[in-house]
């Protein structure tokens, strides 16, 4: 079943999320080695916002799956 328009933007902004907390991620790996700021937990209240964001969407995405199959 092909996704209607706001189901393709929801999944773009689940990519995006995605990206910035790999990026995060990335970030805070490299800080480690250096003992930089990122390995302190600099990005912890932006990524938890960010996961956050990305459960709200899964669970949109579901609700308008399940609405679609009834």
């Amino acid at each position: 079943m092909p996704f209607s328009e706001q189901q393709k933007k929801l999944l773009s902004k689940l990519a995006a999320i995605h990206q910035r907390v790999q990026w995060m991620a990335d970030e805070e790996a490299r800080s480690a080695w250096a003992g930089g700021l990122a390995a302190r937990g600099i990005f912890l209240d932006e990524k938890e916002r960010l996961i956050a964001e990305a459960e709200r969407i899964l669970d949109e995405l579901e609700q308008k799956s399940n609405a679609r199959r009834t």
